[in-house]
């Protein structure tokens, strides 16, 4: 039970977050490695490291940090922290068989954003 308290406030701090610092902390405490919220951006995980302490971030970085935030609260409805971190790692047929966190780095994500719809719905990849 405790796990799932310890989510839930992880789920609410992302809602909240604003400043790109709180958002990685956020995305940190759902379970994103810094390596993954790298993978998602396309930066380096030196760059999360500085986002995490400073909240200094250049625009498209800070578009595809909120885009995961978004598509993560949105599976959330259905999914645990760690199936969430999972599926952003999966090749996914919805999506050609690339993944998802891939996709946000490359700016697609709302290719990733219909996927992780669908799955919200009931479309099982």
């Amino acid at each position: 039970m405790a796990q799932a308290q310890y989510a839930a406030k992880a789920f609410l701090d992302l809602r909240r977050a604003v400043a790109a610092n709180d958002i990685v902390r956020a995305l940190e405490a759902v379970g994103f490695t810094q390596k993954q919220i790298a993978a998602a951006t396309g930066a380096t995980d030196r760059s999360v490291r500085n986002w995490s302490a400073t909240g200094a971030i250049r625009a498209a970085y800070d578009e595809r940090i909120r885009e995961l935030s978004e598509i993560s609260m949105l599976l959330s409805e259905t999914m645990t922290a760690r199936g969430i971190t999972q599926w952003f790692s999966a090749r996914n047929r919805l999506l050609g068989g690339q993944r998802p966190i891939d996709l946000i780095a490359r700016d697609d994500a709302e290719a990733v954003r219909r996927a992780a719809a669908s799955f919200v719905e009931g479309a099982y990849v």
